[in-house]
């Protein structure tokens, strides 16, 4: 277990500094450095002396993978489950293009299993980074940004379970083809994103309230993230609601009651807070070049809210009409017809007002994103990607998703034409971040969390204390030592340094 509370002592990061002083690391060429370097006693610790070559080379590699592996689980932020989001959206929209196309279909379904992998994989990295890592949790907590992007763990996790009416995956690829332990599948995974989503929105409000401290000026439309995760809840409702009718109508009904009440504890929620980040955007201005993709969150919300309303109007609809179940059983028949119809009616009608809402948030995000990039389009290069660039993929996939049920509830030409445009842009813009995410991802580059590079109670001096002694394991005579902090060179920089052996004047000092 690995302990953050043990501080890198005064004396081991000047006895590092002399050391560099002496052997010339800080100015020479790589091959120079590794010459004049001598082992130091902190490294020769005899764990690998007169082990066979081979033997040395398993323990070097062994304590390899576990510098990068603690290094990685470290700086797996929760903004990172909003790769999962992306990536389910984009599966959902392959699935369900409003031209339909079998290799389409094919290509979400490959997209579908990728998306699992990848919620699997940051599962485990969260778990690592908040086990090994014990104040990582409360430094998270504390941390204004980060800590919104909590909520884009069930959200990532509810594209798996459902999403949308033709494609929810769990609820509508698994439950017709196994049936009815696959719904009741569904509907206990759907209960347990409920729970984590309701936790995540009313928690992180109340941290808002008494642990955080939020101004006017720094006040950012990630607020939004915790909240918006009851909402793709509730939409999801109404899809394993859908799926339970053929073997359970009552069970759906009740399904389709909370979803109701899940979706009010998300969208005018969302609405407050949304009417801030306007507030904050007049008096301020928008958001600085690094952070300009958050404008595209509300979108969100409102894409999200539309399409939730639109399915649970549905659902509540087929469940009278199609299976013969009232919503209100002390009424007859004939009153519970009259009422699906008024709900269904109703809820498209404000389903269509949040898609117009929808639109003008598209259209502004889109304004100052062309404005902050004007002058500076290498920012969306390799070498300054960070996982900020994933913020568009989600909020505008679930408006296509908005987009296609309105033109099939309407019949409508130009909402499928639109739907297929949106569609196209995600799909597109996935591919973009998906390929420089991998690219990134596997030097290092990519793992920058703000909330350990920022911290302001010197926890990142005793996180580099672990990884020098991570290091020492197998023989290595680069230090990392306080200065580089001092210096300005964050964790991420650091290690990336000692792994690639490269000077530091070729390395550059991004934030997220």
């Amino acid at each position: 277990m690995s302990t953050l509370s043990r501080p890198l002592s005064t004396s081991t990061a000047t006895t590092t500094t002399t050391t560099t002083a002496h052997t010339g690391t800080s100015h020479g060429s790589p091959k120079e450095s590794r010459r004049n370097m001598t082992p130091s006693p902190e490294h020769n610790d005899g764990d690998t002396n007169g082990l066979p070559a081979p033997a040395q080379a398993a323990v070097a590699a062994r304590a390899t993978l576990n510098r990068k592996l603690s290094y990685r689980a470290l700086h797996t932020s929760p903004s990172f489950f909003s790769i999962n989001m992306g990536t389910g959206i984009a599966s959902i929209l392959l699935y369900n293009f409003p031209y339909h196309a079998r290799w389409l279909r094919i290509l979400g379904d490959i997209v579908f299993v990728l998306n699992v992998v990848i919620f699997v994989v940051l599962l485990f990295l969260t778990a690592y980074r908040y086990l090994k890592f014990k104040n990582s949790f409360r430094i998270t907590l504390e941390h204004v940004t980060a800590s919104m992007f909590w909520g884009c763990f069930p959200m990532g996790f509810v594209t798996i379970v459902s999403e949308t009416d033709k494609q929810n995956m769990v609820a509508f690829s698994c439950v017709p083809a196994w049936g009815r332990n696959w719904a009741r599948l569904a509907l206990g995974l759907w209960w347990i994103d409920v729970a984590v989503a309701i936790l995540v929105n009313l928690g992180m409000v109340f941290v808002m309230f008494v642990l955080q401290t939020h101004a006017a000026a720094v006040i950012a439309p990630t607020l939004l993230l915790p909240i918006v995760s009851t909402v793709v809840a509730a939409a999801s409702g109404a899809v394993v609601s859908t799926a339970m009718l053929p073997y359970d109508p009552a069970l759906a009904r009740s399904t389709l009651y909370t979803a109701f009440v899940v979706w009010g504890t998300g969208v005018p929620l969302a609405m407050m807070m949304i009417t801030i980040i306007m507030y904050k955007t007049i008096t301020v201005g928008p958001p600085k070049l690094g952070a300009v993709m958050a404008s595209f969150l509300p979108l969100g919300p409102c894409g999200q809210g539309s399409y939730g309303i639109a399915s649970l109007g549905q659902t509540a609809r087929k469940l009278v009409w199609e299976y013969n179940t009232p919503l209100l059983p002390k009424l007859s028949m004939d009153a519970n017809r009259s009422i699906s119809d008024g709900i269904y009616g109703g809820c498209l009608v404000a389903s269509l007002i949040l898609w117009g809402l929808a639109l003008c948030f598209y259209v502004l995000a889109f304004a100052q994103a062309l404005y902050a990039l004007r002058k500076n389009w290498a920012w969306l290069g390799a070498n300054k990607f960070h996982v900020g660039l994933w913020g568009i993929t989600f909020p505008i996939g679930v408006w296509a998703t908005a987009t296609i049920t309105l033109a099939d509830e309407l019949s409508s030409p130009a909402f499928k034409v639109i739907g297929a445009f949106l569609a196209a842009q995600v799909i597109m813009h996935w591919l973009y971040v998906m390929v420089l995410t991998t690219w990134t991802g596997f030097d290092g580059r990519f793992f920058r969390a703000p909330e350990i590079q920022e911290s302001p109670d010197g926890v990142v001096e005793r996180i580099l204390w672990q990884a020098k002694k991570d290091r020492a394991e197998h023989g290595l005579t680069r230090h990392i030592s306080r200065q580089d902090i001092e210096a300005g060179h964050t964790f991420s920089e650091t290690a990336h340094r000692v792994a690639s052996r490269e000077p530091k004047d070729h390395l550059e000092n991004p934030r997220l």
